[in-house]
């Protein structure tokens, strides 16, 4: 039989001690997400770049696009359109959407960047109702 030494139980505590101090804090608000789930801005768009687009009514050419870090700019092929112009844009980890401007003066929303048939990037511009222009990267 093993004898029993006074210092047993005090030793017990203090391994539980370090135990306890070494576990990982439980955070007691889950409420609020960590940093690293928090939402963060879009620093890269892959809607930025120049685009040519056609018209998807007739696929006629209908202009250039450009956007870049919340900005576009819009040059019609159709000489004294209103849709030419400038504007800001909130850049979108799958498009933007047109906040002010020309574009949004005829009807133009948002944008949504999907692949074309063959793999290739597409810019498609929307109004409430329906797309209206299909832009590839120039």
């Amino acid at each position: 039989m093993r004898p029993f030494h006074a210092a047993a139980p005090f030793l017990t505590a203090l391994m539980l001690a370090f135990a306890a101090a070494a576990a990982p804090a439980l955070a007691q608000d889950d409420t609020v997400a960590p940093p690293s789930q928090a939402a963060q801005p879009v620093t890269v768009s892959p809607a930025e770049g120049n685009w040519g687009c056609i018209a998807l009514v007739d696929n006629s050419k209908a202009g250039l696009l450009t956007v870049f870090q919340g900005s576009y700019g819009y040059a019609s092929a159709t000489f004294g359109s209103s849709a030419s112009g400038t504007g800001d844009a909130q850049m979108g980890s799958d498009g933007l959407k047109f906040l002010n401007g020309n574009l949004t003066t005829v009807g133009i929303t948002y944008g949504l960047v999907t692949t074309d048939q063959t793999g290739n990037d597409l810019l498609t511009l929307y109004t409430a109702d329906k797309p209206v222009l299909a832009c590839t990267p120039r």
